[in-house]
């Protein structure tokens, strides 16, 4: 979990949320209200880290497949394609606003871990025509993995109201591993990471974004940093 500022700190948008982003948080505070989180710590969600990791990897072949001019980014009509394919029924308006809020370093494109970010929040938004499908979104194991980081997610919002404030954050890592000063200063720390756009809250594109760079995913296969 390094803490060196990324691109995404530097470009992420300040202004005020988007239809879409209000509909996240109303999607988080129903999930708080159905359940609380299954579980237990912090450390053990870090003890899911490798099998997240390998999820995330294993839907890049997704990505490359409607990375149709291999740029390395998908832009707004292949993201179209991307939905038709996947059959997420989106409007238009829809998938052009997801497109820009996940198109977070503003470079007309969504690299590989913004994609990860892209598909969760249709995850969360959309529900799917059919109730008896197996799959929301035709990818049932990267599925599986959204589910364990909206249980993360629920872990740190234990007011429910859809988002993680820095006191909430303080309080988890203090349960896990109890230390005073350095425990909250720790904290702090991980709040900083993911709190992206400063206004301190964390909301959920924000959560599985630092999720992205905690369990080390690459822009792509050739990325050495």
């Amino acid at each position: 979990m390094g803490g060196n500022t990324s691109k995404f700190q530097i470009f992420w948008r300040t202004a005020a949320p988007s239809k879409l982003e209000q509909k996240m948080v109303e999607a988080m505070r129903k999930k708080a209200i159905s359940g609380g989180s299954t579980l237990k710590s912090f450390n053990s969600i870090i003890m899911r880290f490798p099998k997240i990791d390998e999820s995330f990897e294993n839907v890049r072949n997704v990505f490359q497949k409607f990375d149709k001019d291999s740029s390395g980014t998908i832009d707004l009509e292949e993201l179209k394609e991307c939905f038709r394919e996947l059959q997420v029924a989106f409007t238009d308006e829809e998938i052009t606003e997801l497109h820009q809020i996940c198109d977070m370093d503003e470079s007309k494109g969504i690299e590989f871990k913004e994609f990860i970010v892209c598909l969760s929040l249709v995850y969360i938004l959309w529900e799917p025509t059919n109730p008896n499908s197996n799959s929301r979104i035709g990818l049932p194991h990267l599925e599986a993995t959204f589910d364990t980081i909206i249980d993360a997610f629920r872990f740190f919002d234990k007011d429910g109201d859809g988002y993680v404030s820095k006191k909430e954050i303080v309080q988890a890592l203090n349960e896990a591993s109890p230390g005073g000063r350095a425990a909250d200063q720790i904290g702090i720390k991980r709040f900083e990471e993911m709190d992206f756009d400063k206004n301190g809250m964390i909301s959920f594109k924000e959560f599985i974004t630092a999720f992205t760079h905690w369990v080390g995913v690459e822009v792509d296969d050739d990325d050495d940093e």
